[in-house]
């Protein structure tokens, strides 16, 4: 076999890998949110450790979004603080990480920047939740549901999301 026809394989081989790699791959969408602290702060850094712990790939990042704390009635009135907001998206490999999997991991990553457990609707120093994962639909129980239930009704996600993934938002039928 010549050079030219050695290379030829070669390139076929990895454009196939290449070809295999991308169909694996799904886009993402978080949701992150604080109140609490240096909100800033914990925004960007749990931006980084998602784009490390999950190998992500073809990151955007909307501009911060404010809005007021989403409160149920009779809510302590020190509960009533600020929130900021951005949306992340992300080429993710599913064969690495399952859904379960980065959901896990994004449970740690809010830990390790100080999340502390508290009643449902308190403040927090980071939220991280899983909007979408391409066009999948998940659902296990409460615990992980994909596309997330409040994508259409909460407008920090719908703007923050459509800054950076519009398409998305349509291909999910969410406007």
């Amino acid at each position: 076999m010549s050079n030219v026809q050695a290379q030829r394989d070669n390139g076929s081989r990895s454009d196939s890998a290449e070809e295999r790699r991308k169909t694996r791959l799904k886009r993402i969408i978080f949701g992150l949110g604080s109140n609490l602290g240096d909100r800033e702060s914990y925004l960007g850094a749990a931006v980084v450790k998602l784009e490390r712990e999950l190998f992500l790939s073809n990151l955007r990042k909307s501009k911060i979004f404010k809005n007021p704390a989403m409160l149920l009635p009779n809510s302590p009135q020190e509960w009533d603080v600020e929130f900021f907001n951005i949306a992340l998206s992300a080429d993710v490999d599913l064969e690495k990480f399952s859904p379960e999997k980065i959901l896990e991991i994004a449970k740690k990553i809010e830990k390790n920047l100080g999340r502390k457990k508290r009643a449902k609707w308190a403040p927090r120093e980071i939220d991280i939740d899983i909007l979408a994962i391409g066009d999948l639909r998940i659902q296990l129980g409460e615990k992980l549901i994909i596309p997330h239930p409040g994508l259409k009704e909460r407008d920090f996600f719908v703007q923050t999301v459509s800054e950076i993934e519009p398409d998305l938002l349509a291909l999910l039928k969410i406007s």
